[in-house]
């Protein structure tokens, strides 16, 4: 079944009532896609098992690692790899989108990292609405941020889009901005900027944007 579901990011945020509150919205294969609201400061801890990506939706967020910190303001992202001591805070209300392997990811990834040296290495920040300016063709999706063997990318067009078919793998559609029509057999969505919809793996799909679309896709990297 190819029957598609849209999903709010403001919305769900919305229902989220307290600090740290999280709800689970997506899986785009074994990477599950939760909304979480970041107020205040988590204690410091650490997965042994799993990747986490943090994406600011709403607000401004600190992110605090064994790898340095970087402050994610709206559209900004950065992953904090397993084994890596960190927390998030924020002074006033965030909203975040995590992302992270939600499938028995201790038996999924085969290899711990037990600990993180200091200064090892650095977060490193990516900012969607910056790449996006730096794109100079359209319909041609950049990776920004990794995590697990999954690949978030960018790209920016209007018209209709090439697609791989069937769908290799799941694939996640974010409209940063503008208006995207995604299409199956058996339903067809209009999404608007902050609206996401997952397109299964084997699903015949069509994409089409109209003018001043910017897209976020994520999904399985290259085998």
């Amino acid at each position: 079944m190819s029957i598609l579901r849209k999903l709010n990011v403001s919305q769900v945020a919305g229902e989220l009532d307290r600090p740290f509150m999280m709800m689970n919205i997506a899986f785009v294969g074994d990477i599950l896609v939760s909304v979480y609201i970041c107020q205040g400061a988590l204690q410091w801890h650490k997965h042994l098992d799993n990747d986490e990506l943090f994406w600011s939706y709403e607000g401004t967020i600190l992110l605090e690692s064994e790898w340095g910190e970087v402050q994610l303001r709206p559209g900004e992202m950065a992953t904090v790899p397993k084994g890596v001591g960190h927390r998030s805070s924020a002074g006033m209300r965030a909203s975040v989108l995590l992302l992270r392997c939600g499938y028995a990811a201790e038996r999924k990834n085969g290899q711990r990292r037990l600990y993180a040296l200091a200064g090892e290495a650095r977060l490193k920040r990516a900012s969607i609405p910056g790449i996006l300016r730096t794109l100079p063709l359209p319909f041609q999706f950049h990776t920004i941020a990794q995590v697990e063997e999954s690949i978030v990318q960018v790209a920016w067009g209007e018209g209709n889009w090439l697609v791989e078919l069937p769908a290799p793998h799941d694939i996640m559609f974010f409209v940063q901005s503008g208006t995207a029509t995604v299409r199956t057999a058996e339903s067809m969505l209009h999404l608007h900027p902050g609206e996401l919809t997952v397109v299964p793996r084997g699903a015949l799909y069509q994409l089409e944007t109209t003018h001043g679309t910017a897209l976020v896709r994520v999904t399985r990297g290259g085998d």
